[in-house]
C-alpha cells in the first residue's frame, strides 16, 4: 500500500513539473517575422482563443485549431496570446516585424538622394514604409483592395 501511495505522489509531482515546464516554454517563445511574410506556429493542443496585441503590426490567420500563421504588417513589436481549453495558456510571446533586407541595396546619389533597390537578380526600386514612393504605393494597394472587396 505504501508503494502505491508513493507512486501516486511521484506521478502527481511529475505531472506538476511537466505543467510548469510547459507553461514556461509557452510563455517564452518569441517570433521575428519579416514585413509581408508569414511565420507558421504549430500548437501543442487545440486553441480556443487567439489574440494579437496590435493588429496593425502583425496579423494572425488560423489554419485550424492547432496551426496558425503570423504575418508581418508593419514594423514594430506586439504580442500574441493563444489559450486552449479552460483558458490554459498555449502560447504567449512577442512578435517583432522587421524589414526583409535580403537582396536589398541602398543607392545614394549626392547627400540627400537615395533609393532602396531590390535585386533578384534585376534591380528595381523597392519603396518602404515612410518613403514618399511608399505612400503612393500604399494608396494604390488600398484602392486595389477596396475594389477586390467590392467597395
Amino acid at each position: 500500500m505504501r508503494v502505491r501511495t508513493m507512486k501516486r505522489k511521484l506521478a502527481g509531482i511529475t505531472a506538476a513539473i511537466a505543467a510548469i515546464a510547459f507553461a514556461t516554454s509557452a510563455a517564452a517563445q518569441d517570433v521575428v517575422v519579416a514585413l509581408d511574410q508569414a511565420f507558421p506556429i504549430r500548437l501543442a493542443a487545440p486553441a480556443q482563443g487567439v489574440a494579437i496585441g496590435n493588429p496593425s503590426i502583425a496579423g494572425v490567420s488560423v489554419q485550424n485549431d492547432q496551426f496558425l500563421f503570423v504575418t508581418g504588417r508593419s514594423y514594430g513589436t506586439t504580442n500574441l496570446v493563444v489559450v486552449g481549453e479552460g483558458g490554459r495558456l498555449l502560447y504567449s510571446g512577442r512578435v517583432t516585424v522587421t524589414p526583409d533586407e535580403r537582396n536589398v541595396v541602398m543607392v545614394t546619389r549626392g547627400t540627400q538622394n537615395s533609393a532602396r533597390m531590390e535585386c533578384t537578380p534585376i534591380c528595381r526600386p523597392r519603396p518602404d514604409i515612410g518613403d514618399t514612393a511608399a505612400e503612393a504605393l500604399n494608396e494604390q494597394i488600398t484602392a486595389r483592395t477596396a475594389t477586390a472587396r467590392g467597395e
